[in-house]
């Protein structure tokens, strides 16, 4: 008598083909450029920061308010609301939509087509800004703020990409105003921000300050992995509807 197939090593078949489909896609040239450029900057600010009176925070400012908010966040719209997004635009999801494949791994494989991009690209860099500034205390907590940054940013603007047409000038604009100029001038709005609760982490590092610091590095830590998952969850919940044409 010959045993039933397990549905986990199809499950994560299919996952992984969905991963390296979606992977392929936003492989480009243009991208990885434009991308890698944005991680360069922060390099180069770690450079300059090098020669301040305090090295450390003056790297850890500039890790909040270019990285977090602002380098971060355009890399992971540029990918995540295109992921998927694109495939909307151009009416090609329903051929995804169609197999029988559980409807929450397309999405996940989106999420995570969209951070194996920019964690190398943008995140590494600017966890890096410390070491460069000579200030290599500050750089682990600089490097985590940057992943779960990635992460969080990622699962937003893949949901974004499936629920809004024109969601990279939406999420544009999320980022200008809300995650921004919001964020650093009404007071208490941090919280409401991923910079605000990346910042949280990044104030872990020893004697510095981040630019937007939301609450306890814990919370900040729970938060964006919320978030993450959040965006993930928004985005099954569009895919399922099967109204993607």
């Amino acid at each position: 008598m010959s045993a039933v197939p397990a549905p986990a090593p199809r499950t994560a078949t299919t996952l992984a083909a969905y991963y390296r489909l979606l992977l392929k896609t936003q492989l480009s040239l243009a991208r990885v450029l434009g991308i890698g450029a944005l991680g360069a900057v922060s390099i180069l600010f770690g450079v300059l920061t090098r020669f301040d009176s305090d090295p450390a925070q003056a790297s850890a400012d500039a890790v909040g308010a270019y990285g977090l908010g602002l380098a971060l966040a355009l890399a992971a719209l540029w990918l995540g609301t295109s992921v998927l997004g694109d495939l909307v635009e151009d009416r090609l999801l329903v051929y995804l939509w169609l197999k029988p494949v559980a409807r929450w791994q397309a999405p996940l494989a989106a999420v995570l087509a969209t951070v194996t991009l920019v964690v190398p690209l943008a995140a590494v860099p600017i966890g890096l800004t410390p070491l460069v500034a000579g200030a290599a205390e500050v750089a682990p907590a600089a490097f985590l703020a940057a992943v779960l940054a990635a992460l969080a940013y990622s699962g937003i603007f893949v949901a974004a990409g499936l629920w809004f047409r024109r969601a990279a000038w939406w999420g544009l604009a999320f980022v200008l105003v809300w995650e921004n100029a919001l964020g650093q001038l009404a007071e208490g709005f941090s919280r409401f921000t991923v910079a605000g609760w990346a910042g949280a982490v990044l104030a872990s590092a020893p004697d510095v300050s981040a630019p937007m610091d939301a609450g306890s590095p814990a919370a900040g830590v729970v938060v964006l992995l919320s978030i993450a998952v959040g965006g993930w969850v928004v985005a099954v919940v569009r895919y399922r509807r099967g109204e993607l044409d």
